[in-house]
């Protein structure tokens, strides 16, 4: 396992009950040097779930990867991923990116996946179950991984919406930004994963995005009218302070996820988009994907790049929306076609 550049071991030992790290022991890696780590004890922490067939696996936001490996566990310390992991041969590992080989011995089989591209901490993940895989490819040959644990429904219709939810996806915000891939989860792999947050406050590209993202599928394969339920859900609110009392950048640091960024950040786009008007705040989407690609960002970079695409200043909306613990004032909150 490789993280943030340094090469790691796991090595499981049921007996030892907390983490034992050794003096770090320097290896020649051609011209460079990089430090080993070799440390062991039993999984713990809110990050483990227990599966229904047994298995287990470690997922969690914003902190999970210290539950299970070493690192600088912030969003701006990114790096490529690679995890080897050792079990029963009855049972399967799911991680990051692509399959590697698999090798087995003595009743034991080791699994590797390996995701080149910069990873952030939070969206490292590992599990482990008797899976059934199915394994597929899009259009252009990006492979799709669907594993079903023990005791779970396998509900094919759905498997078969991947590939046209992929496709909606990569229109809306350009090329697959990984090695391998509902609509919340996989827009996420643009926002929030390849383009990734500076610090903690920057959360909203991540959820407000990815939140947003599920209506726009709705939209474009249900008709669903998003002007109408974002009048709606505004009008339900319009008195309710405590609905706008939480700012969406920098929500605190005791709450870097507040719901107020999926529900009221999914308003915000909206606002925007038609603020600027379609041909531009898609193109912005895409833009911003492109230009960050495998790096961070800040909400404030957004900004100024939202500005810049749809041609006028932008503060103002901003600083209602984004920066105010009030309801943003009427232009604002209905502006263009929102109007009526």
């Amino acid at each position: 396992m490789t993280v943030n550049g340094v090469p790691a071991r796991e090595v499981a030992r049921s007996g030892a009950h907390e983490p034992v790290i050794t003096p770090p022991a320097r290896v020649r890696r051609g011209s460079a040097f990089a430090v080993r780590v070799v440390y062991s004890g039993k999984p713990t922490g809110a990050s483990w779930h227990q599966l229904q067939g047994g298995g287990v696996d470690v997922t969690g936001e914003p902190h999970s990867a210290t539950a299970w490996f070493p690192l600088n566990d912030h969003p701006s310390d990114k790096a490529a991923l690679h995890l080897e992991a050792t079990v029963p041969a009855a049972w399967t590992v799911i991680g990051n990116g692509r399959p590697g080989p698999t090798s087995e011995r003595d009743g034991l089989k080791t699994f590797r996946w390996n995701e080149d591209h910069p990873i952030v901490s939070y969206a490292t993940t590992m599990a482990i179950d008797k899976f059934t895989v199915h394994t597929s490819k899009l259009a252009d040959g990006t492979p799709v991984i669907n594993a079903y644990g023990q005791n779970t429904t396998y509900l094919p219709d759905s498997e078969a919406l991947v590939p046209k939810i992929m496709a909606f996806l990569t229109k809306a915000f350009g090329p697959y930004p990984f090695d391998a891939s509902a609509v919340h989860e996989p827009a996420h792999q643009w926002f929030g994963d390849s383009v990734s947050f500076s610090d903690w406050r920057d959360g909203c590209f991540a959820e407000c995005f990815a939140q947003y993202t599920g209506q726009l599928w709705d939209e474009a394969e249900n008709g669903a009218d998003l002007d109408r339920s974002y009048r709606e859900i505004v009008a339900s609110h319009a008195g309710d302070a405590a609905y706008w009392a939480v700012p969406i950048y920098d929500p605190g640091k005791d709450r870097p996820l507040d719901y107020a960024l999926y529900d009221r950040g999914s308003l915000m786009l909206h606002a925007l988009r038609r603020t600027m008007g379609d041909g531009r705040f898609f193109g912005l989407l895409r833009h911003w994907a492109t230009t960050h690609r495998d790096g961070n960002a800040s909400w404030p970079d957004f900004e100024r790049l939202a500005a810049h695409d749809a041609g006028q200043d932008l503060s103002g909306f901003f600083r209602a929306w984004a920066h105010s613990t009030v309801i943003p004032p009427e232009p604002y909150l209905h502006p263009g076609p929102l109007h009526g």
